[in-house]
C-alpha cells in the first residue's frame, strides 16, 4: 500500500486561494489504485520514472541539451493530427514532420517543402506528448515554478483530445494528475518531514465571462455565476486570481475525473459543420501544488500553480456554418484569440506594452507570457490542403510564441501556506494594542478618582467586550452614543509601492478583527498612479522608479470600492475611513451605506506631491495606509 498522504483543508475567502490553519491527515484508501501499473512494477519508488523522458523523441532532446539552452523561453510544439472528417474527404498531406523539430509545408505538388523549426513536432500518440511536455511541467511544478500549457489551433484540430483524451487514450490532464500523485508519494517516502497537497479548479471563459464549472448551483439557478478577476500585489509582484472560484482537494484520479465530468456537463459546447462537440468557450484546469516542510527541516516550503488551457478553436464562419448565438460566440472566441496573438507578437518583438487587459483570457494568462511562469504551447494542426489556410495561421501564431521569454522563479510557499496564521497574528497584535489602550484609559480614570478624593481601585476595569470598541480611539469616536459591542471594526493596512512603481493595483484586503466570529470580512481597494495626458511608464525595481521620479510632481488615486462579509448584525450603517501613517490629519471617510453586508462606497481621492523625493518613495513603499471598516448595529 502507498503511504499516508498529507493534505491541508482549504477555505475560500475573498482573497482567492488560502489555506486554513486546520491540518487534515488523510489516508486515501484508494491510493493503491491511483497508479496500479506502477505499483505492480515497483516503479513508483523511482523519482526519475515520473520526470525523465522515456520516448525516443524525449530522450533525444534531453541528450542534446536543448532544454537547458532554451532557458525561460516559451516552449512550442506542433501536433499534426491524422485525417478526420473535418478534412471533408481531402486525403492530401501538405503538412508533415521531418521526424523531430521541423514542420514541412508543401502547399502544392510543384512547390519545394518549406521547413519551419519548433521545439517539437508530434505525429504519434499521446505518450510522446506527455514525455516531452508533461514530464518537464511536472518536474518544474515540484521545484516551485508556475507552469502553463495552452493548446491552440482551429476547431477540430485535436486540442481537447491532446489535453484530456478520449476512451482510455489519456491526454495531459489525467497523466499529469496521476503522475503528480505518484511523485508526491515518492517524495513523502524520501522526506518524513514533508507534507504535500494537491487541489484543483476548473473554469471556462464564455463570451468574455469567467465561470466556475464546478459551482454548486442553487435550486432554480439556470446559469453559472459570472466571476470577477482580482489583482493583488504581493512582495512587489502582481498576481491575478479568480475571486470566489471553488478549490477542491484531490487525492486520487477518480476524484479529478468526477470533477472534470461535472465541469464538462456545464461547459458550453455545440455542433458545427467542423465538429460535433465544438467548444464554445476557453477552459482552464488549474492545479495548485503545495509542499510544506516541518520546522527544523532546513528546507523552504514551495508552491506552484499549474494552468492547463484548452483554447476554443479559431473559426471561419464559412466552414463552421455558425449562425445566431453560435456566430456571436465565434466572434468572441476569435476576438480573444486575436488579442492573445497581439500579446505574443508584442512580447516577441519587444515593441510597446502588451495589451494584456484587453481580454479576460490574456489577463488570466498574464504571468504565462513574459511573467513568472514556465510555459508550453501545443499548436494542433491538420495536414490536409482543405485546412491549409488555418494551419498556416496556427504555425505563424506558434512562431510568435517561440520568441517570448519569461522570468520564472521558484515560489516560496510561506505566503500562502501560512497566510491564515499571519492574519491571526495581526488579529492578536491588534487585540494587544486595544488592551493597552483600555488599560491606559483605566489608569487615567484611577488618577482622576484619586485627585477627586475617591479611593484608588474603585474604577471598574472595562469588560472584554469593550476592547473591540476601543479600536475607535485610533481614529476617533465611532459615533455619538456608540456602546461597547454595538459595532463591528475591521482593520487592514496597505502599501502604495505599486504607485511608486507606476503600476495600478486592485487589492482585496482581509480585515483583521478581534472576534473570530467576524472572520471573512474583506475590503476592496484600488490604487493607481496618475500622470496627466500620458500613460505612466512602469518600473520593476523600486530604486529605478525613485531615481526616475525624483524632482517630479507625483500624483496617485486611492479608490475605496466596497467591502464584503460584514456581519449581518452590524450592517445597519457601515462606513470606511483611512489615514496615512505618521501624518497628523483627520481620517478620510466614506459616506454611510445602510442595511447591507456588502457596502459599495465608490469613494475616490486624488493625492499630489509637488516634488517627489527618495524619502517619499520609501515612505509610500511601506504599509502607509491604515483602513478601518465600521459597522453599526443600530
Amino acid at each position: 500500500a502507498l503511504p499516508i498522504f498529507f493534505s491541508y483543508r482549504i477555505t475560500m475567502p475573498a482573497k482567492g486561494f488560502q489555506l486554513s490553519d486546520t491540518t487534515v491527515i488523510a489516508n486515501d484508501k484508494n491510493a493503491a489504485n491511483v497508479l496500479p501499473a506502477l505499483v505492480a512494477s515497483g516503479a513508483e519508488n523511482d523519482e526519475d520514472y515520473f520526470v525523465k523522458p522515456s520516448t525516443a523523441k524525449g530522450i533525444a532532446a534531453a541528450d542534446s541539451g536543448e532544454a537547458s539552452k532554451k532557458g525561460g523561453r516559451v516552449q512550442v510544439a506542433i501536433r499534426i493530427r491524422p485525417q478526420t472528417k473535418a478534412d471533408k474527404g481531402d486525403s492530401s498531406k501538405v503538412v508533415d514532420s521531418d521526424g523531430f523539430q521541423n514542420v514541412l509545408v508543401t502547399p502544392s505538388p510543384n512547390d519545394e517543402p518549406k521547413s519551419i523549426p519548433y521545439d517539437y513536432v508530434f505525429t504519434g500518440g499521446q505518450e510522446e506528448v506527455w514525455d516531452c511536455i508533461g514530464k518537464p511541467m511536472l518536474d518544474n511544478a515540484f521545484k516551485g515554478f508556475n507552469v502553463t500549457l495552452f493548446a491552440y489551433g482551429q476547431t477540430a484540430a485535436g486540442k481537447t483530445h491532446s489535453i484530456k483524451g478520449y476512451n482510455g487514450d489519456e491526454g495531459i490532464v489525467p497523466r499529469f494528475c496521476k503522475n503528480c500523485l505518484g511523485l508526491a508519494q515518492v517524495k513523502l517516502d524520501q522526506e518524513p518531514k514533508l507534507s504535500v497537497r494537491l487541489a484543483m479548479s476548473y473554469v471556462e471563459i464564455y463570451n468574455e465571462k469567467i465561470r466556475d464549472l464546478l459551482e454548486n448551483m442553487s435550486p432554480g439557478q439556470k446559469e453559472l455565476t459570472d466571476l470577477q478577476l482580482r489583482e493583488v500585489v504581493e512582495n512587489g509582484t502582481k498576481r491575478i486570481f479568480i475571486q470566489n472560484c471553488s478549490l477542491h482537494t484531490i487525492t486520487s484520479w477518480e476524484r479529478v475525473e468526477k470533477h472534470l465530468q461535472k465541469g464538462d456537463l456545464s461547459r458550453k459546447v455545440a455542433a458545427t459543420n467542423m465538429n460535433d462537440q465544438s467548444s464554445r468557450s476557453h477552459s482552464i484546469v488549474i492545479f495548485k501544488l503545495f509542499l510544506k516542510y516541518e520546522a527544523g527541516s532546513g528546507k523552504r516550503d514551495l508552491e506552484s500553480t499549474i494552468n492547463i488551457v484548452d483554447l476554443a478553436g479559431s473559426e471561419r464562419q464559412g466552414k463552421t456554418g455558425a449562425q445566431g448565438e453560435q456566430l456571436q460566440e465565434a466572434k468572441n472566441i476569435n476576438a480573444s484569440l486575436s488579442v492573445l496573438g497581439r500579446v505574443l507578437k508584442s512580447f516577441s518583438e519587444a515593441g510597446g506594452r502588451p495589451p494584456l487587459r484587453e481580454s479576460v483570457l490574456t489577463r488570466i494568462l498574464a504571468d504565462s507570457f513574459g511573467g513568472n511562469a514556465r510555459t508550453w504551447m501545443l499548436a494542433c494542426v491538420s495536414g490536409s490542403q482543405f485546412n491549409i489556410q488555418e494551419t498556416m495561421s496556427t504555425l505563424n501564431y506558434a512562431s510568435s510564441a517561440k520568441n517570448v521569454t519569461n522570468k520564472a522563479k521558484a515560489n516560496a510557499g510561506k505566503a500562502n501556506m501560512e497566510q491564515a496564521a499571519q492574519v491571526q497574528q495581526l488579529r492578536l497584535e491588534l487585540a494587544d494594542r486595544l488592551e493597552e489602550i483600555e488599560a491606559l484609559k483605566t489608569e487615567v480614570e484611577e488618577l482622576r478618582s484619586q485627585l477627586a478624593g475617591r479611593p484608588a481601585g474603585t474604577v471598574a476595569r472595562a469588560p472584554a467586550a469593550a476592547v473591540g470598541a476601543a479600536a475607535a480611539t485610533v481614529f476617533g469616536a465611532t459615533g455619538a452614543g456608540a456602546q461597547a459591542g454595538s459595532f463591528f471594526i475591521g482593520r487592514a493596512k496597505l502599501s502604495l509601492k505599486n504607485c511608486v512603481l507606476q503600476q495600478s493595483s486592485y487589492n482585496t484586503l482581509p480585515l483583521a478583527v478581534t472576534n473570530p466570529d467576524w472572520d471573512g470580512a474583506s475590503l476592496i481597494i484600488n490604487t493607481w498612479p496618475v500622470v496627466d495626458g500620458e500613460t505612466p511608464e512602469e518600473y520593476d525595481e523600486l530604486d529605478d522608479a525613485i531615481k526616475a521620479l525624483t524632482g517630479k510632481r507625483f500624483d496617485f488615486c486611492v479608490h475605496v470600492i466596497s467591502a464584503e462579509g460584514i456581519p449581518e448584525e452590524f450592517s445597519k450603517r457601515v462606513f470606511c475611513r483611512y489615514v496615512f501613517a505618521k501624518k497628523e490629519q483627520k481620517p478620510l471617510q466614506t459616506e454611510d451605506e445602510t442595511n447591507t453586508t456588502e457596502p459599495k462606497w465608490d469613494y475616490k481621492k486624488r493625492f499630489a506631491w509637488s516634488e517627489f523625493t527618495k524619502d517619499l518613495g520609501e515612505y509610500l513603499s511601506g504599509n502607509v495606509l491604515t483602513f478601518e471598516v465600521i459597522g453599526h448595529a443600530s
